[in-house]
């Protein structure tokens, strides 16, 4: 096999590799990390908002830096749940132990909104109900 025959496919071979690396960090990084709870994480500002949905409960921890949990105290919440014919519903979170906030789930919901006030400032992140947009569509 001629030697100019071997190059080109070797660079073949390689932008192939490299193209796939690419693909794997791309959907890596777009992949919602989980949280020290095992909920879905969302940064916002200098903080990271956690959330969990299962069953009947709904919860949601602020988080700091390096995704130690700020603790309740001087800290309220609210959770805004999106509904796919356009009505929104504002839940006031309730605090639960000393860092984490709850209250009831609303089934049907394709996404919401969770907004923190600490120290005055809002903090607010979105989540996206998967299993309902994939059901929407």
């Amino acid at each position: 096999m001629p030697i100019v025959l071997r190059s080109i496919k070797a660079k073949i071979f390689f932008l192939a590799l490299l193209y796939c690396i690419t693909i794997a960090l791309v959907s890596w990084s777009k992949s919602s990390p989980t949280g020290p709870h095992g909920g879905t994480l969302k940064k916002s500002g200098n903080y990271f908002i956690e959330m969990k949905n299962p069953d009947k409960f709904f919860y949601a921890y602020l988080l700091d830096k390096k995704l130690n949990s700020i603790n309740n105290k001087n800290v309220s919440g609210e959770v805004k749940f999106l509904m796919p014919d356009s009505t929104s519903f504002n839940v006031t979170l309730k605090a639960a132990t000393d860092d984490g906030f709850t209250c009831e789930s609303l089934p049907g919901s394709y996404a919401c909104r969770v907004t923190f006030i600490v120290f005055g400032k809002s903090v607010s992140a979105r989540f996206e109900n998967p299993a309902l947009l994939v059901e929407k569509k």
